[in-house]
């Protein structure tokens, strides 16, 4: 068994034909049926039914099993191809949401760029839930969430915390010590950015959820970028309020009442290859540096 025949079975199962998997690898159909074939013999099972009527690939029980394995030794492989192609270069995907991406992780991305022996950095922005599933899958290595939830295969831990305050533009940059009660916000002139279950869950106790008249965004820098009138308001996470006095314009205020902190959860696969582990502790390194 090779890695030629690993990718094989893993092409029939992505595009569940044989056909399928013939046109994407640029194979005869004869040979990617064979190469299915040897494999079955090699490890003794069957992974694929077969009978008449089947027009989609389904895989046995054992078929499933084996695929997992499968992903496993097609992702060693890429590795020790990386590896002999550029070197002990260190291969690296994160992912975050898009404050983290954008306000959080810049700097620490910044360090990576330098760090020796090289990493080969990628950076994906999603949303919170679909970060547990990429993980999970393997699609990428680390990530940064605004939910914590149990999920299979995926280690969560708490890493980085900030207290939310009223962020509002203005002739002259300032911290407000006086605090704002919610209720003297007007619903009417706010940005909305959902920071979270926990957060929503508060928003929706102080303000109607179902207002027609709230703009709703998930996007953080188009958030700076839209709040131009002196009327507006947005809640934020503080360092996100810093980050915008550097920028331009603003007052900050504080709440009477403040929404559940904004909390960021590290989520990595439970199983790491050495490389992985390695390039993650990296990471945290350089997170450690700028944030604690």
């Amino acid at each position: 068994m090779d890695f030629h025949s690993i990718d094989t079975f893993l092409a029939v199962v992505r595009t569940k034909t044989i056909s399928g998997a013939a046109e994407e690898l640029h194979l005869a159909q004869t040979t990617v049926s064979q190469r299915i074939k040897v494999i079955e013999k090699e490890i003794g099972v069957q992974l694929i039914e077969r009978g008449k009527g089947i027009k989609q690939i389904i895989l046995t029980p054992l078929g499933e099993e084996f695929y997992k394995l499968a992903k496993e030794w097609s992702r060693l492989g890429q590795e020790a191809k990386l590896l002999k192609t550029q070197g002990p270069q260190l291969p690296l995907i994160v992912g975050g949401v898009d404050s983290v991406n954008t306000f959080v992780l810049p700097k620490v991305f910044k360090k990576l760029s330098n760090h020796h022996p090289p990493i080969k950095l990628q950076i994906r922005t999603l949303h919170s839930d679909n970060l547990y599933s990429e993980v999970e899958n393997r699609h990428i290595d680390v990530a940064y969430s605004l939910r914590k939830r149990v999920h299979p295969n995926v280690n969560v831990k708490k890493c980085f915390t900030s207290p939310m305050v009223v962020l509002q533009t203005s002739d002259i940059s300032c911290y407000i010590s006086e605090k704002l009660h919610p209720k003297e916000l007007d619903s009417d002139y706010e940005l909305f950015m959902p920071w979270g279950v926990e957060y929503q869950s508060w928003h929706s106790y102080w303000w109607d959820p179902l207002s027609i008249s709230r703009i709703k965004l998930d996007s953080t820098h188009l958030l700076l970028h839209l709040l131009q009138d002196p009327l507006q308001w947005a809640i934020v996470p503080k360092w996100i309020a810093d980050e915008a006095i550097k920028r331009g314009s603003y007052k900050i205020y504080e709440l009477t009442d403040s929404p559940p902190d904004y909390t960021v959860y590290e989520l990595t696969h439970i199983k790491q290859t050495t490389l992985k582990q390695k390039a993650i502790e990296i990471i945290d390194h350089y997170f450690q540096e700028e944030f604690y």
